[in-house]
């Protein structure tokens, strides 16, 4: 079976940039930037895109680059403080902290964008995702410290505000075009 190649836009600049980020990292692993390390980079690329082709994802809404730009800085801030926190709790004088799983609210349109926000929660210390319901669109995270008012409230605030900034990057109403594909709730079926 021959599949033809893709004619629109998002899916060629999409395989064109997972390309380019296989040989990347195929070049990074060699330590070299030799012409013939960044060919057969290429190479290898093309061949495990070929032989290991990933499901089709489908792009519902439009990259923003500023606003992905901004949506990197505040997420590498949060890994910064959050980082600096647990530090804090790990040597601070006192009794270790209350931990709890808190249910968040994330109302991300796309299930491809929610698996990034859930990745960025992930990578961010103090707290783990530990479920996604992707048909109520919340979260529960196990949180590190959760023992006061104001730790809760920090945490809803950090979720809202990667909930906020991956809508701003890619989900805007806007730019919005559901795929045939995208899942639909029951009751959204109806109408």
């Amino acid at each position: 079976m021959i599949r033809r190649l893709p004619t629109e836009p998002r899916v060629l600049g999409s395989r064109l940039f997972m390309l380019l980020w296989l040989t990347f990292a195929w070049t990074l692993l060699w330590g070299s930037w030799h012409p013939g390390t960044v060919l057969a980079g290429l190479l290898i690329g093309l061949v495990v895109m070929i032989v290991l082709p990933l499901p089709r994802v489908p792009v519902e809404g439009l990259l923003r680059p500023l606003s992905t730009i901004w949506l990197v800085l505040v997420v590498a801030y949060f890994l910064v403080r959050s980082s600096l926190a647990v530090a804090w709790l790990s040597f601070r004088p006192a009794a270790p902290p209350r931990s709890a799983v808190l249910k968040a609210p994330m109302r991300l349109k796309s299930d491809f964008t929610l698996a990034l926000a859930v990745n960025t929660l992930n990578l961010m210390p103090g707290g783990i995702v530990v479920r996604v319901d992707p048909v109520g669109r919340f979260v529960y995270i196990h949180v590190l410290d959760a023992g006061s008012d104001e730790a809760v409230e920090r945490f809803h605030h950090q979720v809202a505000t990667v909930e906020k900034i991956y809508t701003r990057a890619f989900e805007r109403d806007e730019d919005w075009r559901p795929s045939p594909s995208h899942y639909r709730a029951p009751d959204e079926e109806e109408s």
